[in-house]
């Protein structure tokens, strides 16, 4: 039977036993791997399981986890009261799955055409980098799964009021699951009130900066990382993994003990060593984008490090084909910006060489990596047919 002569409940049918099907292969692969025990366990847990209130998460020692982490509090918080913790890797894989059907939609409804949204979810959803933190107890999957619902809803913004509030709901989430997604959602507000507005109103444009600001003071105040300054700016992660790029001078240790004004790292230290020192920090900042943007994580394997940089030249060259062939618009400047911000606004901070606070921005560009590659097979089509017919 032909797929196309189905009619659509057959065609639903097919596509959640599929889904099914890759929920089946990839648990067992990732449970045969690693300890199950582990995975809900070691990373981030104690910010969320087994606390008397809602209120009782910490994060570096003060009880901030409900409000930085609120969208992922409310989640793990909601399981346990109805004793389905133990299927949390169940549950978020059902949003993972919800969300890229609605991300597939969102694409047809951004004019994408049907074989890039198809092949734009298929690299989504069986994304080995990706899927990985579905199974773990972490909010890294479920942000993912955000950003494709508020994309989804950014999509549909215009078709009604529901939309509109959904949209709303949905960046709220988003937001709220994780200071770090804070630029990219903010590009999502930008697109909407600022980039496709034709009449640029004052207002939207007060809304826009003031949200910016408290936002980022708001983070800048709350959201300081866990590691020393000095790991970040003397490169002591890279160093110790053999990634010794930078010299180390007497003026970058002058830099340092000028502008340590707090142990951790925040943005008065960052700021301070960029002015006293901007020759030095632009080169930590400049190694520090090239491993977010190539996925290079130097405490990983070889093997590791091959097929990840392997993914992202094949999608910066499928990103590099659509740019060269196709009018460049306001919404890949939007879809470009949003990938792009999502390893600047984590350059100063970013220590532990993983890609998991980086990957949801792949969503942005994926699209436009297949759409490159859909314009260079149509081209050989067309080369064939004149080919054929000569």
């Amino acid at each position: 039977m032909n797929y196309i002569n189905l009619n659509d409940t057959q065609k639903k049918i097919i596509l959640i036993f599929c889904y099914f099907f890759l929920y089946y292969i990839s648990s067992t692969y990732f449970y045969n791997r690693h300890d199950p025990n582990l995975l809900a366990t070691g990373y981030d847990s104690g910010r969320y399981l087994n606390h008397l209130s809602f209120f009782e998460g910490e994060v570096s020692g003060r009880k901030t986890a409900w409000h930085l982490f609120f969208t992922y509090t409310l989640f793990i918080r909601t399981l346990e009261k109805l004793n389905l913790i133990n299927h949390y890797v169940e549950a978020q894989y059902v949003i993972y799955y919800l969300s890229s059907f609605l991300f597939y939609k969102s694409l047809i409804n951004f004019n994408f055409s049907k074989l890039t949204s198809t092949l734009s979810t298929i690299f989504i959803v069986c994304n080995p980098f990706l899927v990985f933190w579905v199974h773990v107890l972490n909010h890294a999957g479920i942000t993912i799964g955000l950003f494709m619902i508020s994309f989804f809803f950014l999509s549909k913004y215009k078709q009604g009021i529901i939309y509109k509030i959904l949209f709303f709901i949905s960046l709220f989430f988003t937001l709220k699951v994780d200071g770090k997604v804070f630029f990219t959602a903010f590009m999502m507000l930008f697109y909407q009130f600022y980039l496709v507005e034709k009449n640029k109103s004052f207002l939207s444009s007060s809304f826009l900066l003031i949200f910016f600001i408290l936002y980022f003071v708001y983070l800048s105040h709350f959201a300081v990382t866990l590691e020393p300054f000095s790991v970040i700016y003397f490169q002591t992660d890279l160093i110790r993994n053999g990634f010794d790029f930078i010299t180390i001078d007497d003026r970058a240790i002058k830099t340092f003990e000028k502008c340590s004004i707090n142990e951790f790292n925040s943005i008065n230290n960052h700021f301070c060593a960029l002015l006293d020192n901007p020759f030095y920090s632009i080169k930590v900042y400049a190694t520090r984008l090239f491993m977010l943007l190539t996925w290079i994580n130097p405490y990983l394997s070889f093997k590791y490090n091959f097929f990840a940089v392997g993914m992202m030249i094949f999608i910066y060259l499928g990103l590099f084909i659509d740019l060269l062939k196709t009018k460049f618009t306001k919404f890949k400047f939007f879809l470009i910006s949003s990938y792009l911000l999502t390893s600047v606004m984590l350059l100063p901070y970013l220590i532990r060489g993983d890609q998991k606070p980086v990957f949801y921005g792949l969503i942005f560009i994926i699209p436009l990596c297949f759409s490159g590659y859909e314009l260079l097979l149509n081209g050989f089509k067309k080369k064939y047919k004149k080919f054929k017919f000569n």
